[in-house]
């Protein structure tokens, strides 16, 4: 702020406000809980009645008690009367003109308390049973709709405000403030300062005699409903700030461009900011969004209000959970100052970073200056409030040149988790030169930037099958070898980050007849097997947890397709992305959503549901809100894609992939963590040009590029195994726009040269991953030696793989040499890439297989694909294949090398 701007700031909050707004705020936020756990006052017969009672039975006695008191105390009011009193006193002028009219007054809410809070309804409802003896004081979704006992009672049904109209314009309002930054005390004294700061403009306005329409921010908002609901307190300051009860508009909702919603918001940001030089987009204080989509309009109703989560049983103290935590982080670059005369001003932008990993930043991202721009502009991120944020600013040259860096600054992000913290700041800061040469007159950037309140994220797991590979699985997949190797699908938070690993086996008799079938983990730290459910009486019954399946997969009223029930809760599972998860950028994602499922969670805190988990079983991710319910979901998730259907069993879960049930053996838990595989990701949204590929569990940001480069390991399991240069990654766009670059070189049953148990193996330069794009675009696989059981061997300058489009845009790139006797050499080994939609990828490589002496693949195949390409497996300079087109393998197949003797 400048001298003039703080001045303004400071007369600002001179405004009085005879309440404590800052209490009354959080008094109104458990009010609107409370409510929307009632939503048969939102509409219906049951508002009707609400409204009816309201004006007939609350009204006549409220005015009785100002007069006098009807009560030793408090008046309580039934939750229904205040919930439409509520809505009746957010139109100020309205009520305070009906008021008038029946009762020569304003009727306030001093001497009143509401019922959620009253220690003691005795007094009242004695009171109002002696006033209305066949009008229940609380009214319940199972009383009845007749409005016609009371029909003529009282004056007040004598108000024409329509509110009807009124309660459903508010009752959307409890979701955009439904979030813990809105119940921080931090947050709302700050959120009181802007709405004095809002409340002055519109007072030097009027001064001036300019009409604008001025639009808060819901910060701003949760203050001005909460002076309101004081109606007595808001006329007198109201009348002295301005001369007059300042209107309270909400019958606007249209958002579209240049309508007055967004006209007006735009008028506010630029004069608030004008004023006060302070921004007004605050994070924590936006738009959510629309309303989601209830599950049910019927609520499920408990018996008490207890709603303690599951206790932890032995499987569940085998896992440990990462936890992690998240902030929206609200950035924007204001001004810049003593850059050099040479550089011009709008060339210059800024590339924000960290400085250490981030599960939601992968690369950053460009702000633009809003003193070049003119506008108010900045990014809304999600991110860890971890390290550092890195500012680079950059100066764009012409188009054949990198921009040139002039220097950076670096930003704590851990101010925002201080128990101190405003959760915002502007200021000056001083950049460090790229050169390392400071001026004079260093160059300096202004930056402002908001937070949310830390939370836990969410937890988001990928499902990974690990089959066993081996050359005869390619040449006689009916191998008895290979039908009694194991098979198991591990969830891994990260490239190499695994949290367990799930297998369904038969118990068997002494005879070897098959007499049960169970599903057993294992984890890391657990070393040896552990049930987590078994098959009894034609259903999967989950031993993990005290959740017990109630039916199969006949749907319910409400289209749940599975029912589970524990204690004072029950979770439903429902097709499709809901509520929390469903989507928000557009609505043309109906086809892939319907390869979701949603758990929802019912409970006396929400009886009309909320969304807790999330399983896309095309792209085979999990996403859990809450750590109780972690491996509950993953055992679910689990036997939902995997289940097997075998002697009269019925598959109780949907979207079942009836996979062949392989032999059983004990996993190989000292290799748990050191396995590879890319993290799948969802894709960006096309259609609409929204990230919303990172937004496909309905928040800003589910899982951004998790996979990345820094993480992708490659491994060589045994004694001399060795990789040099592992695979690049790199991405641009939403979703998982990035590649799982990671060369991968393992050595599989080596047994003799190379010294040690586990022969030599070497992979150098292994393959690079990129994508542009949604899906997982891209992926380079570099070189991969299968067993060897003789002498060295090596690959080098293993593949590229690259992607750009959706689907699985990438190449699978390597050079690969199987079961070689004796020494094997793949160089230079294929390229692949691929741009489009569905798998447009090559697979190009040298192969050598099953060679007796020596095997060598110099140079082998490229392959790319529009649509997809395998191109070649070869030997000595082996062909290339590339395809544009549609299904099947658009693409030619080069040379082969098979059996060499």
């Amino acid at each position: 702020m400048d001298g003039e701007q703080e001045a303004r700031w400071l007369a600002a909050q001179g405004v009085a406000v005879g309440a404590d707004l800052v209490a009354a705020a959080l008094r109104q936020l458990e009010f609107l809980a409370a409510v929307d756990r009632r939503r048969w006052l939102y509409e219906g017969p049951l508002l009707e009645r609400a409204i009816h009672r309201y004006k007939t039975c609350w009204l006549p006695l409220l005015a009785k008690h100002t007069q006098a008191a009807v009560v030793d105390g408090p008046l309580v009011v039934p939750l229904d009367c205040e919930w439409i009193w509520h809505c009746h006193r957010l139109n100020p002028v309205q009520y305070l003109k009906d008021c008038k009219r029946l009762y020569g007054r304003i009727l306030d809410n001093s001497n009143v308390e509401s019922s959620i809070r009253a220690e003691s309804k005795h007094q009242s409802e004695k009171v109002w049973a002696e006033q209305y003896p066949k009008e229940p004081f609380e009214l319940e979704n199972t009383s009845s709709s007749d409005n016609s006992i009371y029909a003529n009672a009282g004056a007040a049904e004598d108000i024409s405000y329509d509110l009807v109209a009124a309660v459903k314009r508010q009752s959307s309002f409890f979701y955009q403030v439904d979030t813990p930054t809105m119940h921080d005390q931090r947050f709302l004294e700050e959120a009181l300062a802007r709405y004095k700061g809002f409340l002055y403009l519109i007072k030097t306005n009027q001064e001036n005699k300019m009409k604008l329409f001025r639009v808060p921010t819901y910060d701003v908002d949760v203050m001005w409903h909460s002076h309101q609901l004081h109606p007595a307190t808001y006329c007198h300051d109201m009348l002295k700030l301005i001369g007059r009860v300042l209107e309270h508009d909400d019958t606007d909702d249209d958002r579209s461009e240049g309508k007055k919603l967004d006209t007006g918001f735009s008028g506010t940001t630029e004069q608030f900011e004008n004023a006060f030089g302070a921004r007004y987009w605050k994070a924590g204080a936006m738009y959510r969004g629309n309303l989601p989509s209830p599950v049910t309009s019927n609520p499920q109703m408990f018996s008490g209000e207890v709603n303690g989560e599951f206790s932890v049983g032995k499987a569940e103290s085998q896992i440990t959970i990462l936890e992690t935590t998240v902030i929206e982080l609200f950035l924007q670059i204001v001004d810049i100052k003593n850059l050099p005369p040479a550089i011009p001003k709008e060339n210059v932008y800024i590339w924000f970073t960290k400085n250490q990993p981030d599960m939601f930043i992968s690369d950053g991202g460009r702000l633009d200056i809003s003193t070049k721009t003119g506008k108010s502009i900045g990014a809304s991120i999600q991110c860890e409030p971890t390290g550092e944020l890195i500012l680079t600013v950059l100066v764009d040259r012409t188009s054949s040149k990198k921009p040139k860096k002039i220097g950076k600054v670096s930003i704590s992000l851990q101010e925002f988790t201080w128990s101190d913290s405003k959760l915002s700041f502007e200021r000056w800061f001083e950049l460090k030169p790229h050169d390392g040469h400071a001026s004079s007159t260093p160059v300096s950037v202004r930056v402002a930037a908001s937070s949310t309140v830390p939370v836990r994220a969410q937890q988001v797991l990928s499902m990974i099958r690990t089959e066993p590979f081996s050359l005869k699985s390619i040449l006689s997949p009916n191998s008895v070898k290979d039908q009694k190797m194991s098979c198991w699908t591990r969830f891994v938070y990260d490239c190499n980050t695994e949290l367990i690993r799930l297998q369904i086996r038969d118990q068997k008799a002494k005879n070897g007849m098959v007499v049960a079938r169970e599903l057993v983990g294992v984890t890391k730290s657990s070393k040896k097997p552990f049930k987590l459910a078994e098959f009894v009486d034609n259903k999967w019954s989950l031993s993990s947890s005290n959740l017990c399946i109630t039916n199969d997969m006949k749907p319910s009223k409400d289209g749940s397709i599975l029912e589970l029930k524990c204690d004072n809760k029950m979770i439903k599972l429902y097709q499709g992305k809901r509520l929390e998860f469903q989507r928000k950028c557009c609505n043309n994602h109906a086809e892939e959503d319907a390869s979701a499922i949603t758990a929802v969670k019912f409970s006396a805190e929400h009886p009309y549901g909320k969304a807790v988990a999330l399983l896309d079983s095309k792209s085979e991710l999990i996403m859990v809100k809450e750590d109780w319910f972690l491996l509950p979901w993953i055992v679910l998730s689990f036997l939902s894609q995997d289940i097997n259907v075998k002697d009269g069993e019925k598959l109780i879960l949907i979207g079942g992939a009836m996979a062949q049930k392989d032999a059983i053996s004990e996993p190989d838990t000292a290799a748990m963590a050191t396995s590879a595989e890319t993290v799948a990701a969802p894709a960006n949204c096309g259609t609409c040009g929204t990230a919303c590929g990172s937004n496909m569990a309905g928040d800003k940001v589910v899982a951004a590029a998790r996979c990345k480069a820094a993480r992708c390991k490659a491994v060589a399991a045994g004694g001399g195994g060795q990789t040099e240069s592992a695979g690049c990654g790199s991405g641009c766009g939403g979703g998982c726009g990035g590649g799982c670059g990671g060369g991968v070189a393992k050595v599989v049953e080596a047994t003799k040269a190379g010294g040690g148990g586990v022969g030599g193996g070497h992979g150098k330069s292994g393959g690079c991953g990129s994508g542009c794009g949604g899906g997982c675009g891209g992926g380079g696989c570099g070189a991969m030696v299968v067993e060897s059981s003789k002498d060295d061997v090596h690959a080098k300058s293993a593949g590229c793989g690259s992607g750009c489009g959706g689907g699985c845009g990438g190449g699978c790139g390597g050079g690969m040499v199987m079961e070689s006797s004796k020494a094997g050499h793949v160089k230079s080994s294929g390229c692949g890439s691929g741009c489009g939609g569905g798998c447009g990828g090559g697979c190009g490589g040298g192969v050598a297989m099953e060679s007796s002496t020596v095997g060598h693949a110099k140079s082998g195949g490229c392959g790319s694909g529009c649509g997809g390409g395998c191109g070649g497996m070869a030997a000595k300079s082996g062909g290339c294949g590339g395809g544009c087109g549609g299904g099947g393998c658009g693409g030619g197949c080069g040379a082969m090398l098979n059996a060499s003797t």
